[in-house]
């Protein structure tokens, strides 16, 4: 079969996340383990308890029909409800296959540089889909429904959209603001893989920009061996040992694959790094030609991998690698071989074809499986290595092994030839027949990046809380000093990718790391509502040499305003006042005068700046040169009146000056007031010329009264307004005050820009650091803090668990909840639903994390506490506070519920 030209459009892979055992969800530890050729299932032993969730229970496996092995995932009770925006009780009911696949979009979202999700309206990324599938609820069968009192607690629709596998998908969509399409998967063991197939249609189809695949399995308890009877497709050994001899079965493995898809001329023109590509897929089923419904067909393999390469349009002699379904047992590996021989025929001269399974590696992780070989197969591409098969060797290959294959016993390099990239296929079968393979190749790379790197970048770092940002900092520091990238591509990622959180801190890279003074300050929570924004600008007590000298290169609004305004002063001042504010030592100094134009222009252009970057003012205030700055920013007279009254201070210009009222409110520090936005000023105040006598004080009070709560930003060098208003920081007068330049250089711009952003104004940061032809990479991800979420399952021979009531069936189920009134027990049923302490009457469910779906069990649970019927509709009607809810509930009981409602 000859290379064909395909109309199908390749699709880049540019992200990948793997859970898997000995690795957990480290991509570099896994990557290791398998290229050293490692076996990561756990050999369990009444010495060795492995955890679950946190908790643990003695290992079994002693009988002679039990085998104490299998594949551990780590800590698949941990998770952080709170940045889901998820109660805590409602994190205990979801089966924790849903939880982990919903934290694997959120990590894999952000190591593609797509954090923001995308959405409807033509951001990057776009439409993000979601295709995913999950292995047997074991938690909901073993943990929650052997407990009657849970479902009696929380009623049997809350329990099925927690954990029924319907809702998998759906609900990554909705945790994760994903408007693509979202659909559950379900193929046995090809899962995973048909979910990538999937995922690689919708792209091309156009019904998604983007696209999450792949799958997770969860097998409970994991601290038991698993038995063997006759005729099982598990390994008595113990060990699973794909296309070798002594092969006996597959062994139970844990895991967790999700790979994140885009069309590849999507992602190359946004820049995104390629990990691989697909070339191609296919999917089919065996039908009923096969011996029965759980053995494997021939036809349908064979059918299902010329599909695959029709669609790639190559030819399966270029491949170079194959990662085969490979459970381990005798039929199913014998049917493999033989359909991998009937399509990748070798020629004598021909190198042998690699055959590996990473089932060899981590056991069998069942719906995730094919898409975790997947994910090995995109690493190997990536590093150029052949990858071994745990336990070949020369001895080990399977007798009826074809001619033209090989089971490497340890890595070697991928070998390439000129013009044809390395290619490799994975395969995925499903017991009920639904066969799935993927052409992959690599990725080599045609168009550079921009040649020069930014100098700095400002790094928005963000979580709920502040332990968290400092995680988050750590980390950054960390990766970047253990593989310095380029600052451009951190600042892409960060600024284009990430989601934005209230507790905030702006962390400055350059390509020697973070700066250290923009790590001084400790992490900030943005109030909720974004304080109005001050412009403020001082006299002359910082000097202005080298203050643009950062600024000038980097922002081009910002060489607009001083050239403009330079011009106009002719060609000697000009040159001379650009001399100082860049720095430029072998020019002469100016006059006073001039300088105080230079101190103008820089004021001007930083307020031009912080425009740009979406940072507009409500209200200015002037004092000394600043009061001109101030005027002409709020539209009193132009940039080059300014400049010549400051460079030639006559009465008589000032006079001849056509003033206009302000556009926005000026506070003037010279008279204390604001000026009257009818009248304007008299042209009398200019012609004094500054410095003028202030009245700083009452300046200062009018400005707290005019724009209550306001964030003051000082525009120009130095600090002196900042210090001055400082005391004025109190609940009814401003909120902060900020210097954007109390130093000179870019890097302090960025730092106090950063501080400026973590105080809630909102700023344009892609704007600030102009990284748009740079590439989304792979960096630190969200800090999770990670809690037990977990119930635990019942001892075998403990008794059975009774059924939680509430006394009598009424509401006031003790003496002491009756005498404390209707709202002491709601506050009770909210604790019990969301999984919460200490909730106050006044509570809004929303903010504690509650949605439509929390007021269904909260409905449940009050109604069956009350004894009386309660709909989830009726709690819509009050507000959604415990007081509103205490308060319904007595109208509905005649108020016979009790008196004392309200403590």
């Amino acid at each position: 079969m000859r290379e064909a030209e395909t109309e199908t459009e390749p699709i880049a892979v540019i992200g990948v996340y793997a859970r898997t055992p000995g690795a957990g969800d480290d991509l570099d530890a896994f990557w290791h383990m398998v290229a050293e050729g490692r076996e990561a299932v756990t050999a369990l032993s009444d010495a060795e308890p492995v955890a679950e969730g946190a908790t643990t229970a003695p290992a079994v496996g002693s009988r002679s029909d039990r085998v104490a092995r299998r594949g551990v995932l780590a800590d698949i009770g941990q998770f952080d409800a709170e940045a889901f925006g998820m109660p805590p009780r409602e994190a205990e009911l979801t089966d924790p296959q849903h939880r982990l696949l919903l934290e694997a979009a959120w990590v894999l979202l952000e190591r593609a540089g797509h954090g923001t999700g995308g959405g409807r309206d033509g951001r990057a990324g776009g439409r993000v889909g979601v295709f995913a599938g999950a292995g047997l609820n074991y938690y909901l069968l073993r943990h929650i429904l052997t407990d009657p009192s849970i479902e009696q607690a929380e009623g049997l629709l809350p329990l099925v959209l927690a954990n029924d596998r319907d809702h998998l998908a759906a609900k990554i969509a909705y945790r994760l603001g994903l408007t693509g399409p979202a659909m559950t998967v379900q193929t046995a063991c090809s899962t995973s893989l048909v979910a990538v197939h999937q995922g690689v249609r919708a792209l091309r189809g156009r019904d998604a920009d983007l696209v999450l695949a792949g799958g997770v399995s969860v097998e409970l308890p994991q601290d038991e061996g698993y038995s063997v009877t006759s005729g099982s497709v598990l390994s008595h050994s113990g060990r699973c040992r794909p296309f070798q001899t002594g092969r006996d079965g597959s062994v139970p493995g844990n895991g967790l694959g999700l790979v994140a898809l885009r069309r590849l001329g999507d992602a190359l023109a946004d820049n995104d790094t390629v990990l691989a590509v697909i070339r191609g897929s296919a999917v089919n089923n065996d039908g009923g030609d096969k011996a029965g419904y759980t053995a494997p067909g021939f036809a349908g393999q064979v059918d299902v991998l010329r599909t695959a390469y029709r669609d790639a349009g190559v030819d399966p002699a270029t491949v170079g690698y194959l990662e085969g379904h490979g459970t381990g047992t005798e039929v199913g590996d014998d049917i493999e071989l033989a359909a991998l021989a009937e399509v990748f025929t070798r020629d004598g001269e021909d190198e042998p074809l690699p055959l590996g399974s990473v089932k060899a590696n981590i056991g069998n992780p069942g719906a995730a499986a094919g898409v975790i070989g997947l994910i090995k197969t995109v690493l190997a591409l990536r590093h150029g290595v052949l990858p071994p098969l745990v336990g070949a060797g020369d001895d080990a290959a399977a007798d009826d092994l074809p001619d033209g294959f090989l089971l490497d016993p340890a890595a070697r390099p991928w070998a390439t030839e000129p013009g044809v990239p390395r290619r490799a296929g994975v395969s995925s079968y499903g017991m009920g027949g639904t066969n799935s393979h993927v052409v992959v190749e690599e990725f080599r790379p045609s168009r550079p990046g921009p040649e020069e790197d930014l100098a700095a970048a400002l790094i928005p770092l963000s979580a709920r809380e502040e332990e968290g940002v400092l995680r988050y900092r750590d980390a950054l520091a960390a990766h970047v000093a253990a593989r310095p990238g380029r600052v451009g591509d951190a600042a892409r990622t960060f600024t284009s990718g990430r989601r934005r959180f209230p507790v905030r801190l702006g962390a400055v890279l350059t390509p020697d790391g973070l700066a250290r003074e923009s790590l001084q300050d400790a992490p900030r929570r943005a109030p909720r509502k974004t304080p109005p924004i001050v412009w403020a600008f001082g006299g002359q007590e910082a000097g202005v040499r080298g203050v643009l000298a950062g600024l000038y290169p980097r922002y081009a609004v910002v060489r607009d305003r001083v050239e403009q305004v330079l011009a106009h002063l002719g060609e000697e001042d000009g040159t001379r006042i650009r001399a100082v504010l860049l720095d430029e030592t072998d020019r002469a100094a100016p006059s006073a005068e001039l300088d105080q134009v230079g101190l103008y222009i820089t004021q001007l252009a930083m307020a031009d700046l912080l425009t740009f970057l979406g940072v507009a003012p409500a209200a200015v205030l002037g004092h000394g040169i600043g009061e001109y700055t101030a005027a002409c920013l709020a539209g009193e007279f132009p940039a080059v009146a300014g400049a010549d009254l400051l460079a030639n201070p006559v009465p008589e210009g000032a006079e001849s000056l056509a003033l206009k009222p302000p556009a926005l409110p000026v506070v003037s520090a010279c008279t204390g007031r604001a000026v009257d936005q009818r009248k304007g000023r008299d042209p009398g105040f200019w012609a004094a010329g500054p410095p003028q006598p202030v009245r700083f004080p009452d300046a200062a009070r009018t400005l707290t009264d005019m724009v209550k709560g306001a964030l003051v930003v000082e525009i120009g060098p130095g600090r002196s307004l900042s210090d001055l208003l400082r005391p004025h920081i109190r609940d009814d007068g401003l909120y902060d005050v900020l210097p954007m330049l109390p130093a000179t250089g870019l890097v302090s711009f960025l730092t106090q820009l950063g501080r400026l952003w973590s105080a809630g104004a909102r700023v344009d940061l892609e704007r600030a650091n102009g990284a748009d032809g740079y590439r989304r990479v792979p960096l630190p991800t969200y800090p999770f803090d990670r809690r037990l979420h977990w119930i635990d399952a019942p001892r075998p021979g403990a008794p059975a668990p009774a059924a939680r009531q509430s006394g009598n069936g009424s509401l006031a189920s003790t003496e002491a909840e009756a005498e404390a009134g209707t709202l002491s027990l709601v506050l009770r049923a909210w604790e019990e639903t969301l999984g919460l302490r200490d909730i106050e009457p006044d509570a809004d469910l929303y903010m504690l994390g509650g949605d439509s779906f929390t007021l269904v069990r909260l409905a449940v649970r009050l109604s069956r506490s009350c004894g009386l019927e309660i709909p989830a509709r009726n709690l819509l009607g009050v507000d959604l506070t415990p007081r509103a809810m205490a308060d319904l509930i007595d109208e509905m009981t005649n108020g016979t519920q009790g008196e004392a409602s309200r403590p």
